[in-house]
């Protein structure tokens, strides 16, 4: 082996590798999927994959498969360059000396070059990557009111927020640089051994004498220290698991404290809050301090393992260029190759800890998505839609357990009728709401029909971030709608005209009784067939809710209108009760 060789045969060499990996690569990639967590990994990519060009795929991938194996033949090509160099050193050749130096300052300017593209092509595939996943996560959470109905599951994926941006984006580099390190691992020990074979010859070892000696201590040497790696860090699984958790469950906790800050003032709360926020930051802390416990022993070993790799290829060279046997150059190249043998094969002993939170972060990805595909797979029975009346027959309602918790409820309601929903509380009035409108999640009994033009307004409106105007024609009324400001006057919000287009958190500024006004501009804008209202007046004077129901009236008269209120002042708007309970 010399240099010239090398360089010539380059070419080929990169394409070689190339199939073979690529061979590999795709063999492997099928044998996993056999496995957990190439089901797991599956789960998570196909739809990725089913929404991509995947010829683009593939030649991005092979693109990155190239440079992968660039690097590798750059460093090859580098130790020869410097035994070149060391060997004229020694030899005290100028000309030899000066030529080797241009080589590398030449290879030096080509691997700048190709980090910048190495880099570039990496940020590309990643970004397309995590644009296709966070589109599809997001359309998943979203798509048949899911978002809504993980909030009754028994096994409530915790932190979604946090899986849908944070573990979604450390996943896809952690799957970058897991199969990089790994190819690059694997051709950079077949090419280093090669050269440390070429190198070494008898190593004697308790006077007994082991032709090739240097290489089979090189791989015993790592091999042990990367066993004792793993073994002494594989606790850190499940600790970076909780680490996830417990700090995603400590920043809701914090948002919670923002977002019902008004609440928890009237109450005094800030002790009971105070304690709750210490109670789950000790969580935080303990499970760190375990991290660290962990880490210390887990650091300390692999810093000493890369000491001792500093000096041992010196030491066991040194016998042979005392009697030499090889040049300063042959000494050099051992150096670099023993440096980068000990890189490759212990990649997986030194990204061992992302490795566990790499892994943490695909279960937790899993059950997200898992939890989604359960959701859809669930048939629940929703009312008729697009009738021109709410009609149910014989009509009930089950929980999560398939319990039985209303049933035989009768009702039609024709255009421009009006029925009140009253009961005591925990009866199931806003359960049958909801079931009515088609948003409640799990199974019901029974005939039922509405209109497809409906509205549902919850007791406390939601009002997104943005200027008010946005706020009050959310999610799709006309933000230039021409009565826009008319139906604001109209439900007693004219001091807020002048402020359409600031803005502001209007969840916040807007009182519960102003935000249940923007409830009815809602509907006066909308103008749906049917309007259903949980409580939607319950923080208004009895004048006020009387003028708004009036004025609903006389504006939409032959909109449909189920309420659920407990005032008696309300029958005077509906001209059928429904009692419950």
């Amino acid at each position: 082996m010399n240099w010239q060789t090398e360089l010539n045969t380059s070419f080929s060499w990169i394409l070689t590798a190339l199939f073979w990996v690529s061979l590999i690569f795709a063999l492997t990639a099928f044998a996993l999927s056999k496995t957990a967590f190439g089901e797991k990994f599956r789960l998570i990519i196909q739809p990725c994959i089913a929404q991509s060009d995947k010829f683009k795929i593939i030649g991005l991938i092979l693109i990155l498969f190239t440079l992968i194996l660039l690097e590798v033949r750059i460093s090859v090509l580098n130790t020869f360059f410097y035994n070149g160099l060391y060997s004229s050193l020694q030899d005290k050749k100028a000309d030899a000396f000066w030529f080797f130096a241009t080589i590398n300052l030449m290879l030096v300017i080509f691997k700048i070059i190709h980090s910048v593209i190495n880099d570039l092509m990496r940020q590309v595939f990643e970004i397309r990557w995590l644009e296709k996943l966070n589109a599809e996560m997001l359309n998943r959470w979203l798509a048949h009111k899911n978002y809504y109905c993980l909030k009754y599951s028994e096994e409530l994926p915790d932190n979604i927020d946090q899986r849908i941006e944070q573990d979604a984006r450390e996943f896809i580099s952690g799957t970058v640089e897991l199969v990089r390190g790994i190819i690059n691992s694997v051709v950079s020990t077949i090419e280093f051994t090669l050269i440390l074979w070429q190198l070494s010859g008898l190593f004697v070892l308790f006077h007994i004498e082991i032709p090739k000696g240097v290489v089979f201590f090189i791989y015993l040497f790592i091999i042990v220290a990367t066993a004792l790696s793993v073994w002494i860090g594989y606790p850190l699984i499940k600790l970076n698991f909780n680490k996830e958790r417990f700090n995603g469950d400590y920043r809701y906790s914090l948002i919670r404290v923002r977002d019902n800050a008004e609440s928890i003032a009237f109450y005094n709360g800030e002790q009971k809050e105070r304690s709750n926020l210490h109670e789950k930051f000790n969580a935080v802390i303990k499970n760190r301090w375990a991290i660290v416990r962990r880490m210390l022993g887990l650091d300390g070993f692999n810093t000493g393992v890369t000491q001792i790799a500093m000096i041992l290829p010196l030491m066991l060279q040194a016998p042979r260029f005392f009697a030499g046997q090889v040049t300063l150059g042959d000494m050099h190249q051992t150096v670099q190759s023993f440096n980068r043998l000990m890189r490759a094969l212990s990649f997986f002993r030194l990204f061992y800890e992302e490795f566990t939170l790499y892994q943490a972060r695909l279960n937790r990805l899993h059950g997200f998505i898992y939890k989604l595909n359960e959701l859809d797979n669930i048939e629940v029975h929703h009312p008729i839609e697009c009738a021109e009346r709410v009609v149910l027959r014989n009509f009930g309602i089950k929980d999560q357990h398939q319990r039985i918790i209303l049933q035989d409820i009768n009702i039609a309601l024709r255009t421009g009728d009006a029925l009140l929903i009253q009961g005591a509380s925990g009866a199931g009035k806003t359960t049958l709401l909801k079931a009515i409108a088609g948003i409640y999640p799990f199974d019901t009994l029974g005939y039922a029909e509405r209109p497809c033009n409906s509205l549902f307004l919850p007791q406390r409106p939601y009002m997104p971030q943005g200027s008010l105007r946005e706020a009050i024609c959310y999610p799709n009324i006309d933000t230039e709608h021409p009565e826009l400001v008319h139906a604001m006057r109209s439900c007693r919000l004219e001091k807020y005209v002048s402020a359409l287009d600031v803005e502001n958190d209007w969840q916040v500024i807007l009182s519960p009784g102003e935000l249940q006004r923007v409830a009815f501009v809602r509907i006066l804008l909308t103008q749906p067939e049917v309007v259903f209202l949980d409580e939607t007046t319950s923080a208004l004077d009895e004048p006020t809710e009387a003028q708004l129901y009036q004025f609903i009236r006389e504006r939409l008269p032959k909109m449909i209108i189920l309420s659920i209120g407990h005032r008696c002042t309300l029958l005077q708007f509906h001209n059928t009760l429904l009692k419950l309970g």
